[in-house]
């Protein structure tokens, strides 16, 4: 029989497996999982490229008709620009996440796919709010959708960091804290976007250029990083 004061049943049986979880160092080598990572956004980016379709035009009609063709392509290069900014900022992210990530377990593996569906659907509110950015509804699913990506990131940067037990040992606090600040901040405005789109829906767009800024520009994380780098 069980000693009195001790936990049993199902809540006991999670809670030593969420305990051994977190001391079971993972698997060490993460090439399998940054190869898939990168495949995504790779795919994402080609198939946005790919979706840009050469004007047809008849035969000699191109100097008249074509200028005017292009010009009915500049939403669609609109959206192919905002969304591999938009990429290109989460794959940065990602990249540097698991350059201090060393190991993998059954629930990292499962948050990074997570992650990876937000990457993989990122076109979709994209071209909604450039070819309907008069619709509150796109604003919201654009905003709805990066806001998760960026809490994605973050829970796999606060579980890998948890105990330590998925990261190399001597990652500063002060880093670990700064990544989830960095990470963070981009949902924080999107979630502030979606709540001022219901009074004005251009000031919801200059809130995302806001943060597409934020995530451009170097700040003291960035150095905070690479000399963690240089000391690993």
């Amino acid at each position: 029989m069980p000693r009195p004061g001790t936990a049993t049943g199902f809540p006991a049986v999670l809670k030593a497996a969420a305990a051994g979880l977190l001391r079971a160092k993972g698997a060490a080598d993460n090439v399998r999982l940054n190869a898939l990572s990168d495949g995504v956004f790779a795919i994402v980016i080609t198939l946005m490229v790919f979706s840009i379709k050469v004007p047809e035009v008849g035969p000699g009609r191109a100097a008249a008709d074509l200028p005017h063709a292009l010009v009915g392509l500049l939403p669609d290069f609109a959206i192919l620009s905002l969304s591999f900014v938009v990429l290109g900022i989460y794959w940065v992210g990602h990249n540097n996440v698991f350059l201090h990530v060393l190991r993998h377990d059954r629930l990292m593996l499962w948050l990074n796919i997570l992650f990876l569906l937000s990457v993989a659907l990122i076109p979709f509110p994209t071209t909604l709010l450039v070819r309907y950015g008069d619709a509150q509804i796109s604003v919201v699913l654009f905003a709805a959708n990066l806001a998760v990506g960026g809490v994605l990131l973050d829970l796999i940067w606060g579980y890998a960091t948890l105990n330590r037990h998925l990261m190399c040992d001597t990652v500063q606090p002060e880093l670990i804290r700064s990544f989830h600040v960095r990470i963070l901040t981009g949902p924080a405005i999107y979630l502030v976007a979606i709540a001022v789109s219901f009074a004005s829906l251009p000031a919801a767009k200059i809130l995302f250029a806001v943060a597409i800024v934020y995530y451009l520009v170097p700040t003291v994380q960035d150095l905070l990083h690479h000399e963690q780098l240089g000391g690993e």
